[in-house]
């Protein structure tokens, strides 16, 4: 026994030191969902699965996105709003998982919460935001369906970062404010704002951040993404068994408090973290941008730039390693519900 063991370790170590070179420079925005990537970190999976991880915060997803195309990231975790933007002006990224769905609310001064009872009280307010985000999009779909048009009735004033969204609603620039976790609980806790409408309840599990990675790199190395993408799954089992641990491990990288977090993640689940490549929701998403004319004039077939064959073999593998884990099967029952065409591999992009 006490030799099997060992050599199951060295065979752990084996394959680690192999794959030594793998470093993935991974971007993410300070939000609570995106902690996967920081479970992964500290639970060691990344260095288990062969990965030499390095962990980049960014303030906003445009910011972060511009990173992808530059080639600075082998993955960016930037919104959905952003990446779909890139890809419609040529930008060549591959989205192959998922790390969050939903988590986007609109604030309001608690003497204004009333007001918004539903869409059509937004009619000719003034509403602040930041710039790409994926709850701006949902928004806006839901008024155009509503019979508000989202570039006449309302007027948008785009700020620079989430804090500045806050400070809007505050001081009374705006009559309302879009913004994502875990700015409507700290907004709350800090000035007593209060959230009117979560996004989700206009579009309940719209799709969030994807993964995204430059085509050329995730091609060129799918074997790499294959482990990034094995130890994210071990970081959705932790997230779902281990919420205290979880709790800590977010709050303590984004220097926020627990209660926060908890709220949010748990008690809440005003987000869920996930890392579905959620195919047909990204679909459902692109064609909502251009509905509400977000999107420039493109001829894109955005199921070119989905790959799911590599989460699907990641899954696999995990689903190997523990057979009768019902985190994993859930998984697995999830990926075939919302990938139901069959596993896409990226496809060469012209240009």
């Amino acid at each position: 026994m006490y030799t099997r063991i060992l050599t199951a370790v060295l065979i752990t170590a084996l394959a680690a030191a192999a794959h030594a070179a793998d470093k993935f420079r991974i971007g993410y925005i300070a939000e609570p969902a995106h902690g996967l990537h920081f479970i992964a970190d500290k639970q060691g999976y990344f260095k288990e699965e062969g990965i030499d991880a390095e962990l980049f915060q960014f303030q906003t997803t445009a910011e972060g996105a511009g990173a992808v195309k530059a080639g600075k990231l082998e993955v960016g975790t930037f919104g959905t709003a952003a990446p779909l933007l890139f890809i419609a002006r040529g930008a060549d990224f591959t989205i192959f998982a998922g790390m969050m769905i939903e988590g986007q609310a609109i604030i309001t001064k608690p003497e204004n919460a009333e007001l918004f009872k539903d869409l059509k009280s937004f009619k000719g307010k003034k509403i602040g935001l930041g710039k790409l985000t994926t709850g701006d999009v949902i928004f806006r779909a839901a008024l155009k369906k509503a019979g508000i048009d989202p570039n006449k009735d309302i007027e948008v004033l785009e700020f620079a970062g989430q804090g500045a969204v806050v400070e809007a609603v505050r001081k009374g620039a705006v009559d309302a404010g879009i913004v994502f976790a875990p700015h409507y609980t700290l907004a709350g806790k800090k000035y007593g704002l209060k959230v009117a409408h979560y996004i989700a309840d206009f579009h309940p599990d719209y799709t969030c951040c994807r993964l995204i990675a430059p085509t050329a790199k995730f091609n060129g190395n799918k074997d790499a993404y294959k482990r990034f993408l094995i130890a994210v799954i071990r970081a959705y089992k932790f997230y779902k068994t281990e919420p205290d641990a979880t709790v800590k491990i977010i709050a303590s990288t984004l220097k926020i408090d627990e209660d926060v977090v908890r709220k949010d993640a748990y008690t809440d689940q005003s987000f869920k973290s996930h890392p579905d490549p959620l195919t047909d929701g990204t679909l459902e998403f692109w064609k909502m941008m251009t509905d509400i004319g977000y999107l420039p004039e493109n001829n894109v077939n955005l199921i070119e730039y989905i790959d799911t064959k590599v989460y699907r073999a990641a899954l696999d593998e995990v689903l190997k390693r523990y057979p009768n884990d019902a985190v994993y099967q859930q998984l697995d029952e999830f990926f075939k519900k919302h990938n139901a065409l069959p596993p896409l591999g990226t496809h060469h992009h012209a240009h």
